[in-house]
């Protein structure tokens, strides 16, 4: 290493990043744990050991990057004399770094996937990666010829398990706060402190979530959510007592969510059939024949033309009936019964763990959902409802 940079204080994951062979690296890390630090490190030394590169830190949007990614680079070049002195140009407007080797490192964020096809770049870094739509990940990685880094601290499962975990171009590091060598203490105390031990528990300050994800590293589930004990399963009942079909409509920013609700071994059981953006009620009617489902459906109420579009194609599709407090109603009666997920339905769970209630201005939770990750939700909502208005429902049966 160059006697400039050999001096500057690293973390493993600096190492695991710099002797990665892979197209993508991926570091699930627990807070603390240096991850995102050490990646800029290691992308900061590239820029100033190599000729050329354009590497491109991707953020949610810019505030987020301003106060972290960015911030670190700031903090990591200016505080060791090689990089200050191979830094020529910082232009903080465009939050860009320009190096005497001609490399160039760029922090930006994208709208959407259109958005982020522009530009290509050798070297790519998602900074917390499950805040950032899948599209522009995928837009932005085909556009780059050399590395494809990503982060993130692991409070839910997101498409980076679906679409990366097992593959054979992708190096997949978990990391915690043991990891980060130059931890500052009261941090790693606080983090210590939610390790479910007798004397945590004593204390009131253990919490198997916070544990899970800070201390550990592994995904968890995000507190303060409206159903926190759901499961995932493998298998969707074909034995069952009743099943129902629930429908949500969206087109640009949301998506059109079907799903099936089946009623077996007191539990309800679900299955998202279609999960996209941009379909026209043609499309979703070609959709729902093609699945072969001839059962009624159940859709927002809030669409009637669509409805009534869907219905011309002989479609079984009734609109929902909306009541007073009828979300938190609805909501109220879910809770009652196991809720388990087909685990092929990746929307449905990543709408089921980060489903939470909304907080007041002083971070209390309030008794009402936020109105997010929640298309398919409200899908099954509107299905069941509709059952129990019926009086065909046998909740009462286990």
């Amino acid at each position: 290493m160059n006697s400039g940079i050999h001096k500057i204080q690293t973390n493993p994951i600096f190492f695991w990043t710099a002797d990665s062979n892979k197209q993508i690296v991926v570091h699930q890390g627990g807070t603390s744990s240096g991850k995102t630090y050490s990646i800029i490190q290691y992308l900061i030394y590239e820029a100033c050991s190599k000729d050329d590169l354009i590497i491109t830190v991707v953020g949610q949007d810019i505030p987020n990057l301003k106060v972290g990614a960015y911030r670190d680079a700031e903090k990591i070049v200016y505080s060791d004399p090689f990089f200050v002195s191979s830094l020529i140009n910082h232009n903080r407007s465009e939050r860009s770094m320009l190096f005497n080797t001609g490399s160039k490192i760029e922090f930006t964020s994208y709208s959407d996937g259109i958005d982020a096809r522009s530009g290509k770049r050798t070297h790519s870094f998602f900074n917390e990666a499950n805040g950032i739509n899948y599209e522009i990940f995928e837009q932005v990685s085909l556009r780059t010829s050399e590395k494809v880094i990503i982060d993130f601290n692991p409070s839910s499962a997101f498409w980076a398990h679906d679409k990366l975990f097992g593959r054979d171009d992708v190096d997949w590091f978990v990391s915690t706060f043991k990891d980060n060598l130059y931890i500052q203490p009261s941090i790693k105390e606080k983090i210590l402190s939610y390790e479910p031990t007798p004397e945590n528990i004593k204390r009131g300050t253990a919490n198997q979530f916070r544990w899970q994800v800070y201390g550990l590293g592994e995904i968890g589930r995000l507190e303060g959510l409206v159903f926190p004990d759901f499961e995932v399963v493998t298998d969707f009942p074909k034995d069952y007592k009743w099943n129902c079909f629930g429908m949500d409509f969206g087109f640009t920013n949301d998506p059109t969510a079907l799903v099936e609700i089946r009623y077996a071994n007191g539990a309800l059981y679900w299955k998202q059939h279609i999960y996209r953006r941009n379909l026209t009620n043609q499309h979703i009617s070609n959709l729902i024949k093609d699945i072969g489902i001839t059962d009624e459906i159940v859709a927002d109420s809030a669409e009637p033309k669509s409805i009534a579009e869907i219905k011309r194609e002989d479609i079984w599709i009734v609109p929902a009936v909306k009541g007073r407090d009828s979300v938190n109603y609805g909501i109220q009666i879910l809770q009652d019964y196991p809720i388990k997920i087909l685990a092929s339905s990746k929307d449905l769970i990543e709408e089921f763990s980060s489903y939470t209630w909304a907080k007041d201005r002083d971070g209390r939770p309030t008794n009402k959902p936020t109105d997010k990750n929640n298309h398919g939700i409200d899908a099954g909502r509107y299905a069941i409802m509709r059952r129990l208005s019926r009086r065909t429902l046998e909740f009462s049966i286990v």
